[in-house]
């Protein structure tokens, strides 16, 4: 985190006007967020350009953009911290200024937690077998339903070919 920040430090100073970052979660952002604040590079990267970070409500989304555009108008430029799949990231077209550099921070892997995502990737699996009728994939208890990360990972785990492509084609997505 801390050289991702010292390269964000350095990046902002060379790029003029808008740079859009890009992070798999908003957990993770506000994880790198909070260590950037605690070790000062955000105070170096607020320096060189103003710093947005987008909202969690869609309430808040339109008046964000409008304050990042005006920053970026500005002499100053702005650094916006986003979210694959988040508001910012969905049919906006941040052309010309309004990004002149995307940074991608990490793969935005769907949730090992969430049991539709393991029902279809335990169906995809059994596809083609000649017992079609049944899975190859099981859990001896069905402990994913409850939203256990640790029993989605094993059930990935256990895809030979069909599951772990569908779960990278998600990410590449």
């Amino acid at each position: 985190i801390q050289e991702l920040g010292l390269l964000m430090s350095n990046l902002v100073a060379m790029v003029p006007e808008g740079v859009i970052v890009f992070f798999s979660s908003f957990e993770y952002e506000t994880q790198v967020h909070t260590a950037w604040s605690n070790s000062g590079i955000l105070r170096r990267i607020m320096k060189k350009k103003r710093v947005f970070r987008e909202p969690r409500r869609n309430t808040e989304v339109e008046a964000v953009l409008r304050d990042y555009k005006e920053a970026i108008e500005s002499e100053r430029g702005a650094i916006m911290l986003a979210v694959v799949g988040g508001k910012v990231s969905e049919g906006i077209n941040f052309s010309d200024s309004m990004c002149r550099c995307v940074v991608m921070v990490g793969l935005p892997y769907p949730s090992p937690s969430d049991f539709e995502l393991l029902e279809r990737i335990k169906h995809i699996e059994g596809l083609g077998d000649s017992e079609s009728a049944k899975p190859s994939l099981s859990l001896v208890d069905d402990s994913y339903y409850s939203g256990d990360v640790q029993a989605g990972f094993g059930v990935l785990k256990s895809c030979k070919r069909r599951g772990k492509e569908y779960y990278e084609n998600l990410c590449m997505k």
